[in-house]
């Protein structure tokens, strides 16, 4: 019988379930509201909010007098004091790790360090964290060979929550050389750290992974980067894209999810295989049910 098993650590983490419930809770107290940009990276989760009434909106001239969320991975400053002086209800969203971050670049800022933000130059988090910092700064992820021949006085690192700590320690280990003082703050969410675990271990052992998530989700493309260094992998965001060929003469297939990733979207795709496979017609109705789950508890 195939195996079908789930990283033990997968589907929301605490800043989208959090980002989720406000907007939720939002549009109850105001009826129809918008968020600015999608509140998080799944679109089939802003389309289920958007029937309940949460509307994305993406620029200024776009703004009624409906109340607006701010998005989990936050916005820059002069958006944010922009909406908050229209005088219309802000809901600020934005992932209580994605805020530190922000306290931290200002911080570093302040006491005059260059920066360098490791992460995606394009990603909404880096794009609002940029705006906290006044003096210099450089935006880097994976080539840092423009600073080949560089020297520095003081350097601060800071993160994009969802980067994979290996490309820190790169990092780290690069500057280490070419300042004189070089202080590092980690911002890389445990969550997406727990992620990254459980998915290598089980890309490990398994035949085949499946990543589930957001085409627009950087944390779920870092786990389908991580899986095909170890076994064949497919980065799906709904069942409906599951190719039955795919199993064939696969003994374990293994399951894991973007922190974005709703649990009812990992059920179908669950399902979906489990009957590919023919293992059994029952319909698993619980994430918690699938061998291999278990819900993490804590989380930085």
């Amino acid at each position: 019988m195939t195996k079908i098993l789930i990283a033990k650590n997968s589907g929301f983490c605490f800043g989208v379930k959090r980002a989720i419930k406000m907007a939720e809770e939002a549009a109850l107290i105001h009826k129809n509201i918008n968020t600015w940009g999608p509140i998080i990276h799944n679109p089939q989760m802003v389309s289920a909010l958007k029937e309940k009434g949460v509307e994305e909106i993406n620029s200024m001239p776009e703004v009624t007098d409906k109340a607006i969320v701010i998005r989990s991975h936050g916005i820059p400053l002069t958006e944010k004091n922009e909406l908050q002086n229209k005088g219309i209800p802000v809901i600020d969203a934005t992932c209580p790790y994605v805020s530190k971050a922000f306290d931290y670049a200002k911080l570093a800022d302040i006491e005059k360090y260059t920066i360098f933000i490791l992460g995606n130059p394009e990603h909404p988090e880096i794009i609002a964290l940029k705006s906290y910092i006044k003096n210099e700064y450089h935006i880097v992820n994976k080539d840092f060979s423009r600073f080949e021949n560089s020297r520095f006085g003081k350097c601060a690192i800071i993160c994009q929550t969802t980067q994979n700590e290996q490309n820190l320690e790169r990092l780290v280990v690069f500057l280490i050389n070419r300042c004189n003082e070089l202080r590092v703050f980690n911002t890389i969410c445990n969550a997406t750290n727990i992620r990254q675990d459980a998915t290598v271990e089980l890309a490990k052992i398994a035949d085949l992974m499946v990543v589930i998530g957001g085409k627009n989700s950087s944390n779920t493309k870092m786990l389908a980067t991580l899986c095909s260094n170890y076994t064949k992998t497919y980065h799906i965001e709904t069942a409906d894209e599951i190719e039955d060929s795919w199993f064939k003469n696969h003994n374990t297939i293994g399951l894991t999810a973007g922190a974005s990733t709703p649990d009812w979207i990992i059920l179908d795709v669950y399902n979906k295989i489990n009957k590919i496979v023919g293992n059994s017609d029952i319909i698993i109705k619980s994430v918690h049910d699938i061998p291999g789950y278990k819900e993490e508890i804590n989380e930085r």
